[in-house]
């Protein structure tokens, strides 16, 4: 086991360093997603499920009120990131990441001045920005820069998340409990603008060269390919390959939308509950809370470079191996009876979510190929939103009706991801098995 850690650990620096001992400069656009992720999408999402409890006393409302800000956050994410798609294709990465730093540093400035359940919900708006059009843009800049190692790149990219996570949530419940729940984001918007601003100026680079490409392939051995605006398409293709119009009547296309919704409704309609379902039904403290959560992102750490290698071989049966982890860690929810169950709980649920943030691209490149890439990653990150918009609220309506207990809808979760593993078990992956074709066949 030791020795094949080490291999894909040499793998992994020789990709890295590229065949002539340079860095490949994508693995710098790699790196700049690193504080993108953290003090936008990551900050936004940690604070708000540890204000959850302080909100729901503070404002007096419901378990259904006080996460209907994240889908009012997600309604936006939805309906912002279908234009993204677009507008990436058109203008670039970094004028998104632009637009999404602003509005998210401007939403997080707001949450001083809330002082009721419109007001709560109206802080939504602004963090629309800083999740699905956030990580839309950084997926696409990875899946620009890198073809031969693009699982490889996601997982390093992803694990911003799990970097956040082992280092902020006690900060973070520290800050909400010194300075009050809605104080909290408003001295967070400061790392915006001192350090995301920076970075993204003097790192970010949108689209690699010709020559670029051909570094990052090394000295595999490549059929003569087309450049357009940093995507590598096949000459054996017809130009960009099939039209978007002909991707959007592909039956294949309507069904991976279903899944795409289906995985933002249970992962945010879970998460979003499971830390007023911890603290206040569960009786754990916050701090308890979020050190187990820094727990849970040590582990998910490694987990998201483990699914970038695992989906690079196993593409769409490896995401749907993915699937069924976080059913089971959901289900392992109903067990939570103490410390040690809640560790166990965290630890299962940060190695099976570590696959989510970075299967979209893959998704979408192995089963459509490179061309169209924005606007087919827009399109899923449109419907994942409204998966994530309706998640929370209708998990949070089902525990009023059921009595104050969170079981049933818990129980329909694990069902409907079994039943996305099973749709995404089933689906082919076009692109990806012709390019393996290709590959093995005699030039």
């Amino acid at each position: 086991m030791s020795n094949r850690f080490t291999r894909v650990f040499r793998e992994i620096q020789s990709e890295i360093k590229g065949p002539d001992g340079k860095m490949y400069y994508g693995w710098w656009n790699v790196a700049a997603v690193f504080p993108c992720v953290i003090f936008i999408f990551s900050t936004a999402n940690m604070m708000l499920q540890l204000m959850y409890p302080a909100v729901e006393s503070a404002l007096n409302l419901s378990r259904a009120e006080v996460v209907s800000i994240y889908s009012v956050k997600s309604g936006t994410a939805a309906i912002v990131a279908f234009g993204a798609g677009f507008l990436i294709d058109r203008w670039g990465v970094k004028t998104i990441l632009y637009v999404c730093a602003t509005m998210t540093m401007l939403g997080f400035g707001f949450f001083h001045f809330v002082d009721g359940k419109w007001m709560w919900w109206l802080a939504g708006i602004p963090l629309g920005f800083s999740s699905i059009p956030l990580l839309l843009a950084t997926k696409t800049l990875v899946a620009r820069w890198f073809n031969r190692r693009l699982g490889l790149a996601l997982g390093l990219a992803a694990s911003a998340t799990s970097i956040s996570g082992m280092v902020f949530p006690v900060f973070f419940a520290w800050l909400i409990q010194t300075y009050g729940w809605n104080n909290g984001l408003p001295i967070m918007s400061l790392a915006i603008l001192f350090i995301v601003f920076p970075v993204v100026y003097y790192v970010v680079k949108d689209n690699p060269t010709q020559e670029e490409v051909r570094r990052e392939f090394g000295s595999e051995a490549a059929k003569p390919r087309t450049f357009v605006k940093g995507r590598l398409i096949e000459e054996t293709q017809d130009d960009t390959g099939p039209s978007f119009s002909n991707i959007l009547r592909n039956p294949v296309f309507w069904v991976l939308c279903v899944v795409q919704f289906f995985i933002g409704f249970v992962d945010q309609g879970f998460t979003q509950n499971v830390t007023p379902f911890l603290v206040r039904d569960l009786n754990f403290t916050l701090y308890a809370v979020a050190s187990t959560v820094s727990l849970s992102f040590v582990l998910g750490f490694s987990s998201k470079i483990f699914f970038g290698w695992f989906f690079d071989r196993y593409s769409l049966k490896g995401i749907s191996f993915c699937y069924v982890m976080i059913a089971f860690y959901i289900a392992l929810a109903f067990g939570i009876q103490g410390l040690v169950t809640l560790i166990i709980f965290q630890l299962a649920r940060g190695f099976a979510h570590g696959g989510v943030l970075m299967e979209e691209p893959v998704v979408a490149k192995h089963t459509f190929g490179p061309g169209h890439l924005g606007k087919i990653l827009g399109t899923f990150s449109s419907i994942t939103a409204l998966g994530l918009m309706l998640g929370p609220i209708t998990v949070g309506w089902w525990y009023g009706q059921a009595g104050g207990t969170y079981y049933p809808a818990f129980l329909t979760l694990v069902g409907i991801m079994l039943a996305c593993a099973a749709a995404m078990f089933l689906i082919k992956p076009v692109y990806r098995l012709q390019q393996l074709a290709a590959k093995d066949s005699p030039t």
